[in-house]
């Protein structure tokens, strides 16, 4: 799970996935706008079979924070 989401925010971000970590910051260290978010929430909902809530992405600032939504959209 950890990988494909590093996988797709690499695509959206232009950053090799072997330098996205946990701690990765979405906008300063992956330079994602907050437009981009919404295309990460399409396909992580794609790629995971998940509906991701609106007002979720309005809080994410790590890709720990994307892991953990996705995390739980799976265990609900």
């Amino acid at each position: 799970m950890e990988e494909q989401l590093k996988e797709i925010l690499a695509e959206a971000s232009g950053v090799p996935v072997e330098d996205i970590t946990l701690d990765s910051r979405l906008i300063a260290d992956l330079g994602l706008t907050s437009f981009d978010f919404a295309d990460i929430a399409v396909r992580t909902e794609e790629e995971f079979g998940i509906l991701v809530p609106d007002e979720a992405m309005t809080h994410i600032q790590t890709v720990r924070d994307v892991l953990c939504i996705v995390q739980e959209a799976n265990l609900g």
